[in-house]
């Protein structure tokens, strides 16, 4: 599914030389419920933003079901990111103009190979999956933080991607929050077979991950199948 081979990625401040990541080898298989854990500054946002297309590392590389996905064009990026990847950040990061359904609907609307018809079937039913029908027509911020998460998890869900990336989604919700998300990507992940990989620092999230892999100055620290996973 996913092989990350010898990863790097080093910045430049001043003339100090930062190793966000530090040759990082790593295979994830379908339908595993990943966590990326470790401390503030580890690399566990750097290692998500390489695998997920959203920054280029300085060395390494990065299949994705047998592509070398860091030889695509910049186009090519952004078409395997819209039709085969699916994001939540910690601040939700929805279009604030845009109702619920609206802001769902979007990845869906930008492929090519959608009917409006499919769309609208497509977002209905992803929003019927996290409890949200009767608010979509709601805008973003006449939700509450927990209801905003959930949105932008049936925008990411809303394409069917292969694999679902979350940076820190519980970062700004409280704990029942936080649980009704992680209960969400759980169910995802079973029902669906959904990939997801996950950062995350906070320890009892790690009771939900199959694999725990920890980082440690962007190099992998430990990397083991979760024996307490008791869901």
């Amino acid at each position: 599914m996913i092989e990350i081979t010898d990863l790097r990625r080093i910045y430049h401040m001043g003339n100090v030389e930062v190793k966000a990541l530090d040759g990082v080898t790593l295979t994830i298989g379908k339908g595993e419920f990943l966590g990326i854990m470790g401390a503030s500054g580890s690399g566990k946002t750097t290692l998500l933003h390489m695998v997920g297309l959203l920054d280029q590392p300085t060395s390494g590389r990065i299949m994705i079901d047998g592509l070398d996905i860091l030889g695509l064009t910049d186009y090519e990026k952004t078409m395997f990111r819209l039709y085969k990847l699916g994001y939540v950040f910690q601040d939700y990061a929805l279009v604030p103009d845009l109702t619920v359904m609206e802001n769902v609907s979007l990845p869906a609307m930008l492929r090519k190979d959608r009917t409006e018809a499919q769309v609208k079937k497509d977002s209905y039913s992803i929003l019927e999956k996290i409890g949200l029908c009767d608010r979509r027509d709601h805008l973003p911020r006449e939700l509450s933080g927990g209801q905003q998460q959930r949105v932008s998890i049936a925008r990411a869900m809303v394409n069917k991607p292969d694999i679902l990336f979350a940076d820190e989604p519980c970062a700004n919700l409280d704990s029942e929050n936080s649980r009704m998300v992680l209960d969400l990507f759980h169910e995802i992940n079973e029902e669906m077979q959904q990939t997801i990989i996950m950062v995350s620092h906070e320890d009892w999230h790690k009771e939900y991950f199959h694999r725990i892999v920890r980082l440690r100055d962007g190099k992998i620290f430990s990397d083991g199948t979760n024996g307490a996973h008791h869901h």
